[in-house]
């Protein structure tokens, strides 16, 4: 029974009135209610400052993104396996759990009313005057507070994962970039003979550096040094990142280790080489496609993890991570990883003939410009439970919606900006000619 509230103690304190576990529980429910409306709240609001205010996305680059990749994102560094994918494997366990457990509350719900019009009908006495109706509608209770516990579960994981894209991914997106940033200055006026010029000396470079490396028999690369451990080329990669972070500041600091994906050939299927988990601030890589796609990928997704989510962005941070390092491997993949995008857009600029008499490939550098290697590639076609053509146009599509509901009207061809972007830069550094370009 409860009881009055009464004035005692030395300086006339109250002793509330006592209340019922039905209260407390009352009380609890509304404060959870009112603390998930208010973080909704704070991040619809965040989302409507990211849209309004590039100043304000920029502040809150320089300023607030950082403390997150140095507290969240080094603890999650710490585990040795990629939590954000066994987060999505986690997620849809769940989700598959919801619709196994709204199944039978349907079958619950049908029972129910079943029961209820025999009632009526008078085929049954009373609500429990049998035996196994009792049983059974007190098992359909405990199914009910389950689902119930289910459905506040899922509506809390909802607003968690919300929260970490909106801080660690959305704001992002509304940015100035890195081109805006560090490459201001650049005329952004460019014609076929800067576009020539770019793309005869990234052809001549990869010419040349394919020729250097060491090859077994048939032309395979012989992996050696850094290139040959993964533990090893990820410090030649972070080391490239924070040495590119000495120019521009925003890329120096902690780097954790990237971490291969355990879904790589699901990921191979789709030609996805890496991917930037927000929800977890992770760097991930695809570990079974073609060693040098390697270290380009890693600087990729390294990129994204300092705040530069845009694809064209980190294609470009990626490049000249590697371009820069002293590691012959990362600087072949570094120009190996625009070879195809600016040779496309030269092709296309300057016509049949003008094209032919341009610096050819190499065909070696064709064979080592690739995703997959053929033993590779038909294992995971043996293996797979959908076809490739259909995974990777389903993420293809995907992968263009998500960009474009982000701001980045191009979709999926912004991944080609970059050849804009290395136009830009090396315009910046002054290098408008073939001669000029180091």
């Amino acid at each position: 029974m409860a009881r009055k509230a009464v004035w005692g103690g030395r300086r006339g304190s109250c002793r509330e009135k006592e209340r019922g576990p039905g209260e407390k529980r009352d009380s609890r429910r509304k404060r959870r209610r009112v603390i998930y409306i208010s973080i909704w709240g704070i991040m619809l609001l965040l989302h409507v400052a990211a849209w309004s205010s590039k100043r304000f996305c920029d502040w809150y680059l320089a300023c607030i993104y950082g403390i997150w990749v140095n507290t969240y994102g080094r603890a999650m560094g710490m585990i040795p396996f990629s939590v954000g994918e066994a987060l999505i494997g986690l997620g849809a366990g769940f989700g598959a759990a919801g619709i196994l457990l709204g199944a039978v509350r349907l079958t619950d719900k049908a029972a129910e009313r079943y029961g209820r019009a025999a009632e009526r009908r008078g085929r049954v006495k009373t609500a429990y005057g049998n035996g196994w109706k009792r049983a059974y509608l007190t098992e359909a209770g405990r199914r009910k507070k389950l689902a119930g516990a289910y459905w506040a579960t899922a509506m809390w994981l909802l607003l968690g994962v919300f929260a970490l894209m909106t801080l660690n991914c959305y704001i992002l997106y509304h940015a100035s970039g890195f081109g805006e940033m560090y490459l201001g200055s650049a005329s952004g006026e460019y014609g076929l003979e800067e576009l020539e010029a770019l793309r005869n000396f990234v052809v001549e470079q990869c010419n040349a550096l394919c020729c250097q490396l060491p090859r077994e028999e048939g032309g395979v690369l012989s992996c050696q040094g850094n290139i040959g451990d993964m533990a090893d080329m990820a410090e030649t990669a972070k080391g490239a990142m924070r040495q590119l972070g000495r120019t521009y500041s925003l890329l120096d600091g902690f780097y954790p280790d990237p971490k291969p994906l355990r879904s790589s050939d699901f990921m191979s299927q789709q030609h996805v080489a890496g991917c930037f988990y927000p929800f977890s601030m992770e760097a991930n890589y695809n570990d079974v496609m073609y060693v040098m796609n390697l270290p380009s990928t890693l600087c990729h997704e390294l990129a994204h993890l300092k705040g530069f989510i845009r694809e064209d962005e980190a294609n470009l941070i990626g490049y000249l991570a590697c371009v820069q390092s002293e590691d012959i491997y990362f600087r072949y993949s570094g120009y190996l990883s625009v070879l195809y995008y600016i040779d496309n857009d030269y092709r296309e600029a300057a016509g049949y003939e003008r094209y032919l008499a341009a610096p050819g490939i190499l065909p070696q550098v064709h064979r080592d410009n690739i995703f997959l290697t053929p033993k590779e590639r038909d294992r995971i076609q043996e293996t797979a439970l959908l076809s490739t053509g259909t995974v990777d146009a389903v993420s293809d599509q995907v992968a263009d919606v998500r960009l474009k509901l982000n701001g980045v009207a191009e979709g999926m061809a912004s991944y080609s900006r970059v050849v804009e972007l290395l136009l830009r830069y090396y315009d910046v550094n002054g290098y408008v000619t073939v001669d000029k370009i180091p």
